[in-house]
């Protein structure tokens, strides 16, 4: 069986989780080889929205790196905020602290990927690379692929998505489906009285505890979703595809959709939502973003919170290799520096995603009290 490489660090995942801690790894000499399943240009089907946090975590990495993001990625749309708008339609627009943007993920990733080879030259891709096993023993790391090649490295970290093969390989199961999203996706153009500069989140009667989702994009054209809480998809037998039609013809969208286009696509996605405290390292590995279930259980969003945690884990790994520790123990120390950071938000979401759910009164009292206080507006704003 023939080594395709020794290497210091494996990361597995090249979206924006194995893109931050890659980046942050540029000036650390190690030898590294990113591995993902797909080629690039690839799409992830995602809400597309990319929140503020995305710039402060590239700023802390190389303040270059955030103005080259602003600068030079086109493919985006600059997003000041996000309109909220409940089942008895009482809503509210929340305006950013910092702007955000929407890029197609196809986009996003893609730019972010190659950026990433540019400023780390210790790099090697391994792209359409599936792996079949991944080992680990006290002299390292053994990944194998599906035709019969490995790598040996020191330490992987797992970038890998909700459905991670580093986790499910390494990690001692700590997913709980039901408390997991599954949202679906598709792909508008032309859809009336669409503010360019606003996401909207639609909280639409006869469809909770859910959402429906309107998010603007490049070219006049609008990420369309609805996404559920698993454990209420099971209880209510919903088709989320059929829902999402059902919604977009209803008298409250209907409208805005009569002139709108579409390929009639339809994608469905699951997210690892957060709120627990899961052990998301071990022997010689760290778990990242999706992988270690950090997404916004009341949003959805995981973008950003997986940029934090490929920096940390880049972090972590220079204390690693500086001390010769890759041990389950001393691994703590990247939960610890994640949760610290974490935690104490995605419990508040999921309680508040728990509290609301299928409750229509509590939804609509609770937006029309934030659209009256500038002070809750603040403690809501603080989430995006």
């Amino acid at each position: 069986m023939q080594t395709e490489k020794d290497v210091d660090v494996a990361i597995v995942g090249a979206g924006p989780a194995g893109s931050a801690c890659v980046m942050a790894l540029k000036d650390s000499g190690l030898r590294i080889a990113w591995i993902d399943k797909s080629a690039f240009p690839r799409d992830k089907v995602c809400g597309d929205a990319i929140p503020s946090n995305v710039q402060r975590v590239l700023n802390l990495i190389d303040p270059q790196l955030k103005e080259r993001f602003i600068q030079s990625f086109s493919e985006k749309l600059t997003i000041e905020g996000c309109r909220f708008v409940s089942p008895d339609l009482s809503s509210f627009d929340l305006t950013f602290s910092t702007k955000g943007f929407a890029s197609r993920r196809i986009d996003f990733d893609h730019f972010l990927f190659s950026t990433v080879l540019e400023v780390n030259q210790t790099t090697t891709s391994f792209l359409k690379s599936e792996i079949k096993t991944i080992e680990t023993s006290t002299h390292g790391v053994r990944i194998e692929f599906a035709d019969g090649k490995f790598i040996q490295a020191k330490m992987i970290v797992g970038c890998d998505g909700t459905n991670s093969q580093v986790r499910k390989n390494l990690a001692e199961p700590f997913i709980r489906k039901h408390e997991n999203i599954a949202a679906v996706r598709a792909y508008y153009s032309n859809v009336s009285d669409l503010n360019h500069q606003l996401l909207e989140i639609h909280i639409v009667k006869g469809f909770m505890p859910g959402y429906f989702w309107i998010f603007p994009m490049k070219n006049n054209m609008a990420n369309v979703g609805f996404g559920m809480v698993n454990k209420y998809i099971s209880r209510h037998s919903t088709d989320l595809k059929k829902a999402l039609k059902q919604i977009i013809a209803s008298e409250r969208f209907a409208k805005r959709f009569e002139h709108a286009t579409t390929d009639d696509v339809i994608s469905g996605f699951g997210l690892a939502c957060g709120g627990r405290k899961n052990p998301i390292s071990g022997e010689r590995f760290l778990l990242c973003g999706d992988a270690a279930s950090l997404i916004n259980p009341a949003t959805g969003e995981g973008i950003g919170n997986a940029m934090i945690s490929g920096r940390f884990a880049a972090l972590h790994l220079i204390s690693c290799f500086e001390k010769q520790c890759f041990d389950a123990k001393y691994n703590q120390l990247y939960d610890q520096m994640v949760y610290n950071k974490l935690l104490k938000d995605l419990r508040i979401q999921r309680f508040m995603q728990k509290l609301t759910a299928d409750r229509e009164w509590l939804i609509n009292f609770a937006l029309r009290q934030v659209s009256k206080h500038e002070f809750i507006r603040e403690r809501v704003r603080k989430f995006f």
